[in-house]
């Protein structure tokens, strides 16, 4: 049996792969965009919520779903996992071959058929994703996360050269964005097969010889549909409000190149709001096992105080992702993409990450304790609030009524999952005192960043490096003044500080301070 040090290693592990993974995703879209242009980033974001729903699956929620089929049937591991891979083949099979085949209904649904091409591009990943899936939720029912965490960062490694280098190839040969497109998508299926040969090689000799079930493969076949599609759709909420702008923007504004260009800028916010998130999301990460024990052990009042320790460390730190990625939004934008142009519809974009993160919290939460129907239906109320304010706001404000209503439908989902958590937990709060902290520890950092803004415009840093010399000063000065501010009004026990990242070292220096 592993000793908990490797388990808590494992973990750890993963949480980091997850880490390089993400920020892989999030960098490689700048020079994306700077060698496609605005109408090639439309192209590739419009289908890229189909590919990343399909990744997401294989790294995330299937190899969970895999992994507790088999810790709660372990005499019948080797019938379990190839049940499982068998209801895959067959589901994946219906799904590829469905999207390949009506490829121009869904071109028609975004409103634009001649995104056919990338489309059946994004149904090639689909094939491989049982194999991953079912190796990687092998190894993580026997506490091994080194095999999913090194396939991980092989397969988006891998995926962001080929892309950029397909991409580069594409636009020298002087393809159109919907080619360039298709072959970027296309070269995420180089990722899949080096993650399933180096899943593959640490696995020789553990899976056994393939065993046909049809009572296993009815029983793990059901968990998939239900259990397996709510963990997936909570999993998912950034995607799918990506999914709703790509299938909402061009009907609603029209098939024009000014409209998709208008989708291209939009577009440019999601990866940077993907990584505000993802600073307060380490946090649920980190406070998970404790929750869980105190679940487990059924003590009420612990597993109320865990939740309670958890929401306002989250929301210390979502408030000042928000905060600050919309305070650097401008110089972000001109550093990064060449111009700054959507740079209002932007900001109000970047703001939604305070209540994206805390949802994306309450999720981790209600999901570790069996309650993925309670963050299903959190979930849902925020996606539809998403695609009616979509519908509302869009044809009369174009991307900022598209930021507006993004902000909007993840607050109805941040609300709706802290109702859920209260319905099932009881009173869960982080109390009116640590919200007048935060407020006035957020203040000095917001001025000076609006401050600074206004002066380094002032002066004329608008080329790329001198937007890139501010976004550094901006992090720089902004975040030293939210921590020191923090740690003035006292806004987080000496527990929760423990919750950060490299909490417990500033603490330590805290106290060392103080005593001076």
């Amino acid at each position: 049996m592993k000793s908990k040090v490797t388990i808590a290693q494992g973990a750890a592990l993963l949480a980091i792969s997850g880490y390089l993974s993400k920020m892989i995703s999030f960098f490689y879209r700048i020079p994306y965009q700077n060698i496609a242009g605005d109408i090639g980033l439309y192209v590739y974001q419009t289908v890229y919520p189909l590919f990343a729903i399909a990744s997401a699956l294989g790294i995330y929620a299937l190899p969970v779903i895999v992994a507790k089929l088999t810790l709660h049937h372990p005499e019948e591991r080797r019938e379990v996992l190839w049940s499982i891979l068998w209801a895959m083949l067959v589901l994946t099979g219906l799904f590829g071959g469905l999207g390949w085949w009506l490829a121009p209904s869904v071109a028609a649904l975004f409103g634009d058929a001649r995104l056919v091409l990338p489309i059946r591009a994004v149904t090639l990943t689909f094939y491989l994703l049982p194999f991953i899936a079912v190796l990687r939720g092998m190894f993580q029912a026997e506490d091994e996360m080194r095999p999913t965490a090194f396939s991980q960062i092989a397969e988006n490694g891998t995926r962001v050269v080929l892309l950029l280098f397909a991409t580069a190839l594409s636009v020298s040969l002087g393809y159109s964005p919907y080619l360039t497109g298709a072959l970027a998508h296309a070269s995420a299926a180089g990722g899949s097969i080096v993650s399933l040969i180096l899943l593959l090689k640490m696995a020789k000799g553990r899976v056994g010889r393939p065993v046909f079930s049809k009572r296993h493969i009815m029983r793990v076949g059901k968990v998939l549909v239900t259990s397996g599609f709510a963990v997936s759709i909570a999993s998912l909420a950034l995607l799918l409000m990506q999914l709703i702008d790509g299938l909402t923007f061009v009907n609603l504004l029209g098939d024009s190149l000014e409209t998709k260009t208008e989708k291209g800028i939009f577009d440019r916010g999601y990866p940077l709001l993907q990584f505000a998130i993802l600073f307060a999301t380490t946090i649920s990460l980190a406070s998970v096992p404790s929750l869980l024990k105190a679940y487990r052990k059924q003590n009420h009042m612990e597993t109320t105080r865990r939740l309670e320790l958890l929401l306002r460390s989250g929301l210390a730190i979502a408030a000042a992702a928000a905060v600050g990625l919309a305070g650097i939004m401008r110089p972000l934008n001109i550093a990064f993409f060449e111009d700054g142009k959507g740079t209002a519809a932007l900001i109000i974009l970047a703001s939604s990450a305070f209540f994206a993160s805390l949802s994306m919290i309450i999720v981790s939460c209600l999901q570790a304790v069996d309650a993925e129907k309670y963050a299903f239906v959190g979930v849902c109320a925020g996606l539809a609030a998403k695609l009616a304010m979509n519908i509302w706001l869009l044809p009369r404000y174009g991307m900022i009524g598209a930021g507006m209503a993004t902000f909007g439908g993840f607050a109805v989902m941040a609300l709706s999952q802290t109702v859920l958590l209260n319905r099932k937990f009881g009173r869960v709060t982080a109390g009116s005192r640590f919200y007048a902290k935060l407020a006035v520890s957020l203040s000095p950092m917001g001025l000076f960043l609006i401050l600074m803004d206004d002066l380094f415009e002032s002066y004329g840093f608008d080329s790329r490096l001198g937007s890139l010399v501010e976004v550094g000063v901006l992090i720089a000065g902004g975040g030293s003044l939210f921590f020191f501010m923090m740690l003035k009004s006292r806004l987080l026990t000496e527990q929760e500080w423990k919750l950060l990242p490299f909490g417990e070292k500033i603490m330590i220096y805290e106290q060392r301070r103080r005593t001076l």
